[in-house]
């Protein structure tokens, strides 16, 4: 399997704090199933990303944790000065050197309509991936919202542990709503941490599995995001 959206790297937001918590993460992840790893920091008003500092970090994770593989990326905040930032250099915040993002939305820090923001992007050849809209509170209720986004050439990724209930019933019935209808191209662990957010994703498979089947949940943890990481179309 392999894991899009992860806080992986120590010291950096609100994943790990040492290198120590960043091992046994990829420890659990490597037990998990887990082969590769985009790490995704988070670019937001609270934590600045550093692209140098953070490509630094894996550098040293590849060296102490050779058995997986990991790219760089980061989770971007749709705002107005990160709106600007990601136009005038995406390359400092794609996944690896490919045209694929990573993205979160929030009202309160949207510079305009989600449509208007995400078409920006896309017009400027970045293809956005939505980090876990079943969690937004916007499209969670407006899934014809997302729908149209992923018509428009967004792809979007649900956390793993939402279709366990870990984030409440609702969140959990939108997840597998978005399975059914086909608005999710990935399963990702948004890990954080070893004891509540893992970067686990085998559970998460097999609860897809009992929703849409075997072959189509395995799509969403091995096929579609080898396709990210080698930066190769996806279908929505």
């Amino acid at each position: 399997m392999i894991d899009i959206h992860c806080h992986i790297l120590p010291a950096t937001d609100d994943g790990p704090r040492t290198w120590e918590s960043t091992l046994e993460l990829c420890e659990r992840a490597a037990a998990d199933g887990i082969t590769h790893i985009v790490a995704t920091p988070h670019c937001n008003e609270q934590y600045t990303y550093n692209r140098a500092a953070s490509q630094a970090k894996l550098d040293e994770l590849r060296f102490r944790f050779p058995v997986l593989g990991f790219t760089l990326g980061c989770e971007v905040l749709i705002s107005d000065e990160n709106l600007d930032q990601v136009l005038l250099h995406p390359e400092l915040f794609t996944i690896g050197e490919t045209s694929y993002m990573l993205v979160e939305v929030n009202e309160v820090y949207m510079p305009k309509t989600i449509e208007d923001a995400l078409g920006e992007l896309i017009s400027s050849g970045i293809m956005p991936i939505l980090a876990h809209p079943e969690r937004n509170p916007t499209l969670r209720r407006k899934l014809d919202l997302l729908e149209s986004l992923i018509s428009m050439g967004c792809l979007a990724g649900i956390t793993g542990n939402a279709l366990s209930g870990f984030w409440g019933g609702d969140v959990q019935k939108v997840a597998e709503t978005m399975l059914r209808q086909g608005l999710a191209q990935f399963l990702v662990s948004d890990g954080h941490n070893l004891k509540h957010r893992p970067v686990v994703l085998a559970e998460a498979e097999r609860a897809a599995a009992r929703i849409i089947g075997r072959e189509r949940a395995h799509e969403l943890v091995w096929t579609n995001p080898a396709l990210i990481v080698q930066g190769e179309p996806v279908s929505a």
